[in-house]
């Protein structure tokens, strides 16, 4: 497994980002910028954020950076969640992690231990907003073998 860590990139850079609602623009989340650059939803019931990555992947690792300043800082209690299914936020896909608190400005790694999915969901259960500065998923495609017809 740790070969398969070393060996695996950067893959949110080839997905598409969306959320539940847009006080800054999900993208951001995945532009290689931290600092200002962040993806932040209104507050609202059970905000989420997620990425679709077009396809099946082995996903390691999970990246994420908080923001700097305090009142914009909106990510503990967060579940990220990893599978095949984008309805209701993802609710519903196996949880890889929570994010039990974070300081301000610092990048945690979550350990999803080559969890599969399509989708990178994160969702923060209660009537809050969630913020995010940076997202990166580590993985590897699966590949997927089908008997010729």
């Amino acid at each position: 497994m740790e070969s398969a860590l070393r060996d695996s990139s950067n893959i949110a850079v080839y997905g598409n980002a969306t959320q539940s609602s847009t006080h800054q623009q999900a993208n951001k989340a995945i532009d290689g910028k931290t600092g200002d650059s962040c993806s932040i939803t209104k507050q609202e019931d059970d905000p989420w954020w997620r990425l679709d990555l077009h396809q099946k992947y082995q996903i390691w690792s999970i990246k994420i950076t908080n923001h700097m300043k305090e009142r914009e800082a909106a990510i503990a209690g967060a579940e990220i969640r990893i599978g095949d299914s984008g309805r209701k936020g993802g609710i519903n896909s196996p949880k890889c992690a929570t994010v039990e608190s974070m300081a301000l400005g610092a990048t945690d790694i979550f350990n999803c231990t080559g969890m599969q999915g399509r989708y990178v969901n994160i969702i923060r259960p209660g009537y809050k907003k969630l913020t995010l500065c940076e997202v990166q998923v580590f993985g590897q495609p699966l590949f997927i073998i089908k008997p010729c017809q």
